[in-house]
């Protein structure tokens, strides 16, 4: 839902301002899914503003359960035909997350990850990107489950940071007071290390949480997992950081995908540390370890003995690191899953 569609929409209808209100309730608090669950709207008025200004920018075409209902997986349609994947997760019995996507594909490419089998294919709108919440926010309602979805984070399809105007339009969307009301430090965005980006969204969301897919500590090792290192070595991305750092004194994740004799041995551990020195401040500091998610690429997944061993180094060293949970495996809706071969119907 784009607001100033739907307001110019009513305008052209000749519908009162304050219609809006009724919509924004409607669509932000009781998380309905339609302009026909909106029973205060006239009949005629419902169908008009379904034809001008479209409640979703996107519809269901399927939705997979994790066997323990943990995860779900949604392929959505966009206007277009084209097909983006999206995930709830319930890392908590309380807490729901979902992880949107910020694009058709993904052109970074790196290794492991099964988004960059699909290559890019286009940006998403502000609207496409928000809508996934309002999506799963429906789909909660309409399935019962019990909880609040409060917390988003730009970790799906493709690189947020390659279309930096979409993702900080939709940032503004899911934040606004007046909208989903999310609270700026209950959102993420993963950043594969666009550099000078880095630092402008640390101008302009101080809140919200940064999170750099790290994956390794060399530039040659990096290079070669994450081919955006050639244009963003480490050097460029320790000095984004710092500037990061001096801005917000906010906390930043590193994520770091755990792939079997490649990243995970004792001397990775150990430079990703001496990298870590070069920012400063540890405290501020915190790796995620994630073990590898299969996809269809030539890597193998660390085993959890390993996992630990590489997380006792980094914590000796004085800085945070967490082997997180990987929700979604049982739906390929994990870290580094998602991806799209097919086209809509």
């Amino acid at each position: 839902m784009d607001p100033a569609k739907v307001r110019a929409a009513l305008k052209e209808l000749g519908l009162p301002a304050w219609r809006w209100d009724q919509i924004r309730r409607a669509a932000y608090d009781q998380a309905v899914s339609s302009y026909e669950e909106i029973s205060v709207l006239p009949a005629a008025a419902r169908a008009a503003l379904e034809e001008k200004a479209p409640f979703w920018s996107l519809t269901e075409r399927r939705v997979e359960v994790s066997p323990d209902g943990r995860a779900r997986k949604a392929l959505l349609v966009l206007r277009d035909g084209k097909v983006v994947e999206s995930v709830l997760l319930r890392p908590s019995p309380t807490r729901w997350t979902t992880c949107i996507s910020t694009q058709v594909g993904c052109a970074i490419g790196c290794t492991f990850c099964a988004t960059g089998l699909m290559s890019l294919t286009r940006n998403l709108t502000p609207e496409e990107i928000a809508d996934q919440v309002l999506f799963w926010r429906g789909y909660m309602r309409r399935e019962g489950l019990e909880g609040r979805l409060d917390n988003v984070v730009y970790m799906g399809m493709g690189e947020p940071f390659a279309c930096y105007e979409q993702t900080a339009e939709s940032l503004r969307l899911l934040t606004d007071q007046k909208g989903l009301a999310i609270g700026a430090r209950h959102v993420s965005v993963s950043t594969s290390g666009i550099a000078p980006k880095i630092v402008q969204f640390g101008r302009d969301f101080p809140q919200i949480n940064l999170a750099l897919s790290l994956h390794a500590a060399t530039d040659e090792l990096r290079t070669r997992l994450v081919p955006l290192n050639k244009a963003y070595p480490l050097a460029k991305l320790a000095e984004a950081l710092k500037e990061y750092l001096a801005l917000t004194n906010r906390k930043v994740f590193f994520e770091y995908v755990l792939l079997k004799g490649e990243n995970d041995r004792p001397q990775d551990a150990e430079a990703l540390v001496r990298w870590l020195r070069g920012i400063g401040r540890p405290a501020l500091l915190h790796v995620n370890l994630i073990v590898f998610n299969q996809t269809d690429t030539p890597h193998r997944p660390t085993d959890e003995a390993d996992a630990r061993r590489f997380q006792a180094l980094v914590m000796d060293a004085g800085f945070k690191a967490t082997v997180r949970q990987n929700l979604g495996r049982d739906v390929e809706g994990a870290c580094g899953q998602l991806v799209v071969l097919e086209k809509a119907a």
